[in-house]
């Protein structure tokens, strides 16, 4: 019995040294798995998910002004704090008002009437509107390190439907995918939707992926990111920590 204990503390070692020691290595991937967007296809809409107004409806305006889309979805949030307190417009309202300033015309906006507080909630509220629509194509821009948890739940909520969505990556605000770890908005977005992912597998029914999603979370980038964001410049660590929203 003691020695199998030695010998398993000699392999936990041995397997944290490793992962040490190819930590510039492990430390890219915990940010490039999560992205799995494709290029944009031509669809019938582009759907605007709430949590990060400074890209999604912009992004969505470009599709649409190039053809690619021809009407918008706009999911309608639940109000935040910032919301109820009337110091930032609702999600939905402002991402109307970049299409409209966009020059995407009225008709051409489809609110989505059914508040959504999450992801899942989303996907539910696009396939309550695709029923009557089983064919119709989407394209989904949104935060390159939330394609793959978006991807993933979609396709649980829609099914063979999912096969017309695509979802499309969009640039981290104030960091770059493959050195995540050296801003402290980085290290929020990739560290949170890592535990995000891991809370989703495990809420809707996958809990040993949740497990091991949850372990490599919390033993390769917590262990080793704040080593790496302590390094970081001075600019660096003054932008502000933000994630996906949802």
């Amino acid at each position: 019995m003691k020695r199998r204990r030695l010998l398993a503390a000699a392999v936990l070692v041995g397997l944290l040294a490793l992962l040490y020691a190819l930590r510039a290595q492990i430390l890219p991937l915990a940010a490039t798995w999560l992205d799995v967007g494709e290029k944009p296809r031509k669809a019938d809409y582009v759907l605007v998910l709430g949590g990060d107004g400074n890209s999604r409806p912009f992004a969505a305006a470009a599709f649409l002004k190039a053809g690619l889309a021809r009407k918008a979805l706009v999911c309608n949030p639940a109000p935040s704090a910032d919301v109820e307190d009337n110091i930032l417009p609702p999600d939905g309202e402002l991402a109307v008002q970049v299409l409209s300033s966009r020059g995407i015309a009225a008709e051409n906006i489809i609110r989505l009437g059914k508040e959504v507080g999450s992801t899942h909630d989303e996907a539910r509220a696009l396939a309550a509107f695709l029923a009557s629509e089983p064919g119709a194509r989407v394209l989904v821009p949104t935060s390159a390190f939330h394609t793959r948890r978006a991807r993933w739940v979609f396709r649980r909520i829609l099914g063979r439907q999912s096969d017309h969505v695509t979802f499309v990556s969009l640039p981290g605000d104030g960091f770059h995918m493959e050195t995540w770890w050296r801003t402290d908005q980085g290290f929020s977005a990739i560290v949170s939707e890592n535990l995000k992912f891991a809370f989703y597998l495990f809420r809707y029914g996958r809990l040993p992926y949740a497990l091991a999603a949850a372990g490599i979370a919390l033993v390769i980038i917590a262990r080793y990111c704040r080593r790496y964001c302590g390094g970081a410049s001075s600019e660096s660590r003054s932008v502000s920590c933000s994630g996906s929203g949802y």
